[in-house]
């Protein structure tokens, strides 16, 4: 892979909140997770745990306390942080992880969203989660139905504090 190519992906990339209403196959979930798989993590502790969802009851259970979710999708991952193998740094993993899932959708032309904003409590319960077992966040996917514009990015002069060195 070219670097532009690379490149040009992550510049491309858009959270997509409309799908098309068309299933989408548990085979293609799996293989975004083959993606998050491998993402760093610290101590190569892999903290994640994934629940991979297209059932329509289960995803209308779930968008009902979930606020961020504003269109249905036709699949999630449910990502969630394994307390057996957490460090100081799990959210960071996690959100690694999640970017892997992105990208890699992106290339393969799906649509995802992720969503941090759900009732914790509720969805331990509706998705019968046992206790080592903590949602951190929500990654809707389907075939998108909109392809939104990119939105107004800081510049890398006001993101940059100092430079130190040549």
């Amino acid at each position: 892979m070219k670097d532009e190519s690379l490149m040009d992906a992550i510049k491309q990339r858009r959270s997509v909140r409309r799908y098309k209403e068309k299933p989408f196959p548990m085979e293609e979930l799996t293989s975004l997770v083959e993606a998050a798989r491998w993402a760093p993590s610290a101590g190569n502790s892999q903290p994640w745990e994934f629940l991979l969802i297209n059932d329509e009851d289960m995803l209308r259970a779930l968008k009902s306390v979930s606020p961020g979710w504003l269109k249905q999708a036709p699949a999630l991952v449910v990502t969630c942080t394994n307390k057996k193998r957490k460090t100081d740094w799990s959210l960071m993993d996690v959100g690694a992880a999640m970017q892997n899932i992105l990208l890699y959708a992106h290339s393969r032309e799906y649509g995802c969203c992720p969503i941090g904003s759900f009732v914790v409590e509720t969805v331990k319960e509706l998705l019968e989660l046992p206790p080592h077992l903590e949602p951190v966040l929500f990654i809707t996917v389907g075939y998108p139905d909109e392809k939104p514009p990119a939105t107004k990015r800081l510049s890398t002069d006001e993101l940059v504090f100092k430079r130190v060195g040549k």
